[in-house]
């Protein structure tokens, strides 16, 4: 179970999810369609509620910003309270590292996985049976051979799998399970992505079966060129994918008519330290394909792209301001 909030303790996966809206919020990279979702996500279920308002009073202690002011300033959309949020989180990072991490990455078992990446990097293993698992920036599975499955339990981040048949174990069918559900792999290549209480599956080869943990029924199968996010008990439309892997495993990332904001989160993910973006300029949009092993030539594109500048307080606090 993780941290205790107002008496019975928190879900981990509720944990994490606050965990992950708290590290958006306080990057100043929210987008209006990111906010609503913030939003939403606090209004689903008083378990949510419990523990944002636990992790922003933790913080208010900390730091010495009222819990309440923050909160306030974010809808609000004032820049000064949210640079003085900000600011605090940097000194708290500085002081406090330790419990900064924590609250970020709070998931012990992605810390002790048998297969991760660092910040920035792409790494692929082979496994005995044949199978390929490339993982993106950040990400981090275990390997399970059981009596019924051959499993990949995806932890954080992305992985793209291609799936093998070798070895006393080929005939077990091969799944990624995350904690929303499981996807299993019929003869395929498929990419698995942990989001905040989901997980999104895009298939390049053969098909997948979807699995919601809590209504199998709700599963369903997606084809190659198909990709879909679900939940515990839930499976979205789906959506075309157009290429043969995910732009990440040729080392780009694609942005088509993307909010900056959003862009800006993203690449985020491949650079160390805090990437900011102000409000006033987090729904400009762009397109293109960027090189994700220079991040700092990448915000050099959107300096010329965009009316943009960057405003850099050290090679580890870049924001995005207006021009």
């Amino acid at each position: 179970m993780g941290p205790r909030a107002g008496g019975e303790p928190l879900a981990e996966e509720v944990a994490r999810e606050a965990a992950h809206w708290f590290s958006l919020w306080r990057s100043e990279c929210m987008t209006d369609i990111q906010r609503e979702a913030w939003q939403r996500w606090r209004a689903a279920h008083p378990d949510h509620e419990r523990a944002w308002l636990h992790i922003e009073a933790v913080t208010a202690r900390l730091t010495g910003l009222p819990a309440s002011a923050a909160t306030t300033a974010l809808q609000a959309g004032s820049q000064a309270g949210r640079r003085r949020f900000f600011k605090s989180m940097a000194i708290l990072a500085m002081v406090g590292g330790g419990a900064a991490m924590v609250a970020t990455r709070g998931d012990w078992r992605a810390w002790s996985a048998d297969h991760a990446t660092a910040v920035g990097e792409r790494r692929a293993w082979h496994l005995p049976d044949g199978t390929t698992v490339l993982a993106d920036t950040d990400s981090a599975f275990d390997v399970r051979l059981e009596p019924a499955w051959r499993t990949l339990v995806l932890h954080r981040g992305e992985i793209l799998v291609t799936t093998g048949h070798d070895g006393p174990a080929a005939d077990r069918p091969l799944r990624v399970l995350t904690p929303v559900g499981h996807a299993r792999a019929l003869g395929t290549r498929l990419a698995v992505r942990r989001l905040p209480g989901q997980a999104r599956v895009s298939v390049f080869e053969g098909a997948v079966a979807l699995a919601p943990r809590r209504d199998a029924e709700a599963g369903r199968v997606l084809h190659a060129g198909e990709s879909a996010t679900f939940g515990d008990d839930w499976v979205a439309d789906g959506r075309a994918v157009g290429t043969s892997q995910p732009a990440w495993a040729r080392g780009e990332l694609a942005a088509d008519d993307m909010a900056l904001g959003d862009f800006l989160a993203e690449l985020g993910r491949y650079r160390r330290g805090l990437l900011g973006c102000d409000p006033d300029v987090a729904n400009l949009r762009l397109s293109g394909l960027f090189p994700l092993d220079d991040t700092d030539r990448v915000l050099q594109a959107v300096v010329s792209l965009l009316p943009v500048r960057l405003r850099t307080r050290t090679p580890y606090w870049v924001t995005v301001v207006p021009r």
